[in-house]
């Protein structure tokens, strides 16, 4: 993509989930269709558990093994794993399961504001995104406005530390400051950007009140729309 020569801006970032489509319903629409799979090839699972509480499962799965968090693929191949020794299953079933799960997981419907700005924003600047989830770019239809994408699992951390965005920094071949990521999460979005020198804008789509002392995004939006004007004010 052509850089702008007017700014010191180089490279956006954007996280995904709740900053280019809504989360919940996505993960709770590929869950059900899950589970929906799990009642036709392993009912006793699906007998036993419904949605909600296979979540339970891996929260309490989460919290026994953190150090999976950057991870969600291995997280929910593990807590498949776990059901299929409580139910003293064969493990023939779970890839299978896995991928009905992931699949699904990529039907996403963006908001409404991406199509038309990220045309626009891509045309100016070097485009990245970053999630901890495991959407992928490809499959949900956004890859071709981004010149390379990096994901937690791949980099081994999550976003709330700065090697993510470092990994950026290098492959871009970028100063910090010449970076700019945009996010709904304080903490993985924010917090994470700013510790590795980058300038991060809060997507705050649901007019929440910000609630981190001693941390401020250096700025906040309610819609892609703002972006443009936002960064040839700031930037």
């Amino acid at each position: 993509m052509s850089q702008s020569n007017e700014s010191s801006i180089k490279v956006l970032s954007f996280d995904l989930d709740d900053t280019l489509w809504p989360c919940f319903p996505t993960i709770i629409y590929a869950e059900r269709q899950l589970h929906q799979w799990l009642s036709k090839n392993v009912p006793v699972i699906a007998e036993r558990y419904d949605v909600y509480q296979l979540r339970e499962k891996r929260r309490d799965l989460l919290k026994a093994h953190p150090e999976l968090a950057h991870d969600m693929t291995a997280l929910r191949i593990r807590s498949l794993e776990e059901l299929a020794e409580e139910f003293n299953l064969s493990d023939d079933w779970i890839q299978t399961a896995f991928d009905v799960f992931y699949t699904a997981r990529q039907q996403v419907t963006l908001f409404d504001d991406v199509k038309p700005m990220l045309d626009v924003l891509n045309q100016e600047f070097t485009m990245v995104s970053l999630t901890n989830g495991n959407a992928n770019p490809v499959m949900t239809g956004i890859a071709h406005w981004f010149d390379f994408s990096l994901n937690a699992a791949g980099v081994g951390k999550l976003k709330s530390e700065p090697d993510i965005y470092r990994q950026v920094h290098e492959r871009a071949g970028i100063q910090p400051a010449q970076m700019v990521h945009i996010g709904d999460d304080p903490l993985y979005d924010i917090a994470g950007a700013k510790s590795a020198g980058s300038a991060a804008i809060w997507m705050n789509r649901e007019s929440r009140i910000w609630q981190q002392k001693g941390l401020n995004p250096d700025a906040e939006i309610n819609t892609l729309h703002e972006l443009p004007a936002l960064l040839k004010r700031l930037f």
